[in-house]
């Protein structure tokens, strides 16, 4: 095989690892079953943009980290995961036999990928006028994921979870494991009032959480 369509492959295939990762790391943030990890996501959900509030209140993104660690506002309850996920694909790659070039391919790809996905275009789904609304080949496309990101917000389960629209630009993973909603539903009352029973803590004063 030509060296440059190996090296593809190694591209392609972190693309498609780094999307398949973020999406079930979201469901196991949103899951409740790891405490540090859904509560520290879920003040993102309930405190910065909570479901029964605009989406896209100002041009500026609000961080849900101020009193935690982070590194360039993301949280640990990101990073840690990735972390440990990167080491593992990486061991993997070597006892695989990758060689030093497409193992530095993939981690580099992956990790690009996903702060692509989701921190950048993450935060963008929060702005008003972001530049890709109006722009003419993508702005199709950003307005529909960005509504699916809207439902992942505002669609809450009667157990108090958000489980729906896990991706952030690209739903394939929801549509092939079942938890992808294209249109919005009438909102459940009785199901955000569960949530912020279940993460009561999070409207406590920052320093008592």
């Amino acid at each position: 095989m030509p060296a440059a369509l190996r090296t593809l492959e190694f591209f392609a295939a972190a693309c498609v690892t780094a999307e398949f990762a973020g999406y079930w790391l979201h469901i196991l943030l949103h899951s409740d079953k790891i405490k540090f990890l859904s509560r520290s996501h879920m003040i993102h959900h309930l405190i910065s943009y909570p479901p029964d509030r605009p989406m896209r209140p100002s041009e500026e993104y609000l961080l849900s980290t101020q009193g935690r660690a982070s590194l360039l506002g993301i949280g640990m309850e990101w990073l840690v995961p990735i972390a440990v996920i990167m080491s593992g694909l990486e061991l993997a790659l070597r006892a695989a036999g990758a060689s030093s070039l497409h193992q530095a391919v993939f981690v580099v790809t992956a990790l690009g990928w996903g702060t692509a996905m989701f921190w950048y275009m993450h935060d963008a789904m929060h702005l008003k006028r972001f530049w890709m609304e109006k722009n003419p080949a993508l702005g199709r496309w950003f307005v529909r994921a960005r509504k699916r990101h809207d439902i992942h917000h505002m669609r809450i389960a009667d157990s108090g979870l958000m489980n729906r629209n896990f991706g952030i630009c690209f739903f394939f993973f929801d549509w092939v494991f079942g938890s992808l909603q294209p249109e919005h539903e009438k909102f459940n009352h009785a199901g955000y009032e569960s949530a912020k029973k279940r993460f009561s803590y999070l409207y406590q004063p920052a320093e008592e959480r």
